[in-house]
């Protein structure tokens, strides 16, 4: 059994939930929540990376068990969890660079980016990221359960 489907519900949450603080943080303005936020979907894209590692394990153990009829399942419910890793790795980026003091260029004068236009990327993001992982949850969790029923005698072979 992979370990794949045990690692994969860690990002899920922690990018969710960041999301859903990035969002509130949006009307709020609280500084608590901004680091809160940045924390949970920095954390979140690190272990979304580790899911994502996890998953070759997973692909093999689908095809081996259930056959290779379901490449293309899989192949699609791969390409959603790299774009929600890549959208929540920009807004990580995003939030680290324009949002934070300790990298910011508020002492400088030069009012680079407006913080409302980064406001509302910060919100695109965040609700791109959200029906990407929906997707890609929805995706995994079809390929797991219409299939587990199915076991393919490999030992014939």
């Amino acid at each position: 059994m992979p370990l794949h489907p045990l690692i994969v519900h860690f990002p899920i949450a922690l990018l969710v939930f960041g999301a859903v603080i990035e969002i509130l943080n949006v009307f709020f303005k609280k500084e608590t929540l901004n680091k809160f936020g940045t924390l949970l979907i920095t954390f979140g894209v690190i272990s979304g990376i580790f899911a994502l590692l996890s998953g070759e394990g997973a692909e093999e153990f689908a095809f081996q068990n259930w056959g290779r009829g379901l490449h293309d399942q899989v192949e699609l419910h791969s390409l959603f969890a790299n774009i929600s890793i890549i959208l929540f790795g920009i807004l990580a980026i995003v939030k680290i660079v324009f949002k934070h003091s300790a990298l910011s260029w508020k002492g400088s004068g030069v009012k680079l980016i407006n913080k409302g236009l980064i406001s509302i990327v910060i919100v695109i993001l965040s609700i791109s990221g959200i029906a990407s992982l929906a997707i890609t949850g929805d995706l995994g969790g079809k390929i797991v359960y219409e299939n587990d029923n199915i076991i393919i005698d490999n030992t014939s072979k």
